[in-house]
């Protein structure tokens, strides 16, 4: 029997422990050996609703990122697992019934055998059941006695023929690890909320999830989407022409004038930076995320405007290089964080009364190849 200790160890999804059911669809930055255990049992599953993190993690309630003392909302799973071990500096247990009996029936080859005929979500209906139906045995509000959720597909060419108004924005994006490094970029794209009205949000919608073609979603309450954020003043000579391979900054907006804040930003759905418009997003063989087109939802510091910070990988060399208030913090908010590339889908919560999550990733491919985004949820009839 696994010790309280090694049981924290294994749920610590953002410490790249976690029990992560990933396939063809699935957000791959933790994923394991579990994955391929799951589809060993559960062939047809592969590139489903159950080809990612919520087949086996938990979503809770707590406020959205970026909005620390905002009204609580149900958060993704990738939010919910962020917040429960604070990106992976604290254990904390992110499993939700389903993967809780996994892991007690050890985590191995038979485990999914053997609670094949448990009801862990205690709505009624065996797991096994559940996974023929394609629908999840951790999550009693997702079981097969109910509906798919109302959904409208929004093209690129479809919202320009509704007159949804578009933007051009300078935004600072800063990151954690990320290869690309803290921005000043010129994005076009919508206001996320006008894109969601397009739709037919409804007065009872609280909270969005946005998701990725690789499963990675990120949580914002209606109330964020619905205001507009101070930034700061651009921080200048952090590039690699000034600090060679140590640079770690790209200054792509046009117009940056040291000591000048960059205008009020919104949260966005964008389909343009610098005047392109985003590679067309894939898989790559290695599972991996390639391109951010057609769409990709961008969002400012929301909680207050910062500065950029040297990657959490830099080198000792580097760190030396640089001030101190350009360390890597934690602290600064990492806005990357809730910036989603490859966008083909949103979830407005909560789902209407009796329905459930559409299979959402039957929807990808086509969203990429078509300029387009399935919206479902919390829709006006």
């Amino acid at each position: 029997m696994k010790s309280k200790t090694a049981l924290s160890l294994l749920v610590g999804c953002a410490a790249a422990l976690a029990l992560t059911v990933a396939g063809i669809a699935a957000y791959k930055t933790h994923a394991e050996e579990d994955s391929d255990l799951f589809f060993k049992t559960y062939p047809h599953l592969t590139g489903t609703r159950m080809d990612g993190c919520e087949a086996c993690h938990s979503r809770i309630s707590a406020p959205a990122p970026g909005e620390p003392n905002g009204k609580p909302v149900t958060l993704s799973t990738c939010d919910s697992c962020h917040a429960l071990t604070d990106y992976g500096n604290k254990a904390g247990d992110t499993l939700n019934p389903y993967g809780r009996d996994f892991l007690k029936a050890g985590r191995n080859e038979g485990a999914f055998a053997a609670i094949a005929e448990l009801d862990s979500d205690r709505d009624g209906v065996p797991n096994a059941a559940e996974l023929k139906a394609g629908t999840n045995p951790g999550d009693p509000a997702v079981s097969p006695d109910r509906k798919p959720a109302p959904y409208v597909t929004l093209s690129l060419e479809g919202l320009m023929k509704k007159k949804v108004p578009t933007y051009e924005q300078a935004i600072f994006v800063n990151v954690s690890k990320s290869k690309d490094g803290d921005s000043y970029s010129d994005l076009r794209g919508f206001k996320l909320i006008d894109v969601l009205e397009a739709a037919g949000l409804s007065d009872k919608a609280e909270s969005i999830d946005v998701i990725s073609v690789d499963g990675y979603m990120a949580t914002f309450s209606i109330a964020q989407l619905r205001r507009s954020y101070p930034q700061a003043a651009p921080v200048f000579g952090l590039s690699k022409e000034t600090l060679g391979e140590c640079g770690w900054v790209r200054y792509e907006a046009r117009n940056l004038k040291e000591g000048v804040p960059l205008p009020n930003a919104d949260v966005l759905l964008t389909f343009e930076v610098g005047g392109r418009k985003y590679e067309p997003a894939s898989i790559n063989q290695e599972s991996r995320l390639v391109g951010s087109g057609p769409f990709r939802v961008v969002a400012p510091q929301m909680r207050k405007p910062g500065i950029p910070d040297i990657s959490s990988r830099a080198s000792d060399a580097c760190i030396q290089k640089v001030q101190s208030k350009f360390h890597f913090n934690r602290d600064y908010e990492k806005n990357s964080d809730y910036c989603v590339k490859a966008v083909v889908a949103i979830r407005i919560n909560p789902m209407p009364a009796g329905t459930m999550d559409i299979d959402w990733p039957k929807h990808a491919a086509k969203a990429i190849a078509e300029n387009s985004i399935v919206v479902f949820g919390a829709l006006n009839p």
